[in-house]
């Protein structure tokens, strides 16, 4: 038996998380990114496939890739197509011949729905402005620019002022 056929015979016997894990694995993600998908930390990943390597004779993370990747597909052909006909399902119409469609679209539709109003809380009720009108019109841009010139130079004046007043002081000392 090949290293290849006992990786293969080992796959049915994986618990559901190990199976979550390898299907990671399969399409050649990181343990890092793993664990980000999975919300665990990267030394579950990282035992998780330990686990499988050491059941399945310590083949590298690439053949372990290789051969899930290839299990997957032998697990998607085992299943049977479904027929054309579907015995499980009763052959019944849903529409009468002397019946119209629209009749019977009348009887499957579910009642009114009701409409709601939704608003955010900021919006029910009148608080104050904080930003004055004329800061949040048509022209906003060039008001709140001529807004932050004026506060600037409001600012250099107080510091210029103020090192003057502290230029007196300290000459009076």
């Amino acid at each position: 038996m090949t290293q290849f056929q006992r990786i293969m015979t080992v796959f049915p016997s994986l618990t559901p998380k190990q199976h979550e894990v390898l299907a990671f694995v399969a399409e050649n993600r990181t343990s890092k990114e793993i664990a980000w998908e999975l919300r665990i930390s990267e030394s579950a990943v990282n035992q998780r496939i330990e686990g499988v390597r050491s059941r399945t004779g310590s083949p590298p993370r690439a053949e372990l890739a290789r051969a899930y990747r290839q299990f997957q597909l032998d697990q998607a052909a085992a299943c049977n197509p479904l027929p054309e006909k579907n015995p499980q399902v009763p052959a019944v119409t849903l529409f009468d011949e002397d019946q119209g469609r629209d009749e019977l679209v009348e009887r499957l539709t579910l009642a009114d729905g009701a409409t709601f109003k939704v608003t955010a809380p900021w919006q029910e009720e009148n608080f104050a402005r904080v930003v004055p009108e004329v800061l949040d019109g048509a022209n906003a841009g060039l008001s709140r620019t001529a807004a932050m010139i004026a506060i600037a130079g409001g600012l250099l004046l107080v510091a210029v002022f103020g090192l003057d007043l502290a230029t007196k002081l300290s000459s009076l000392l």
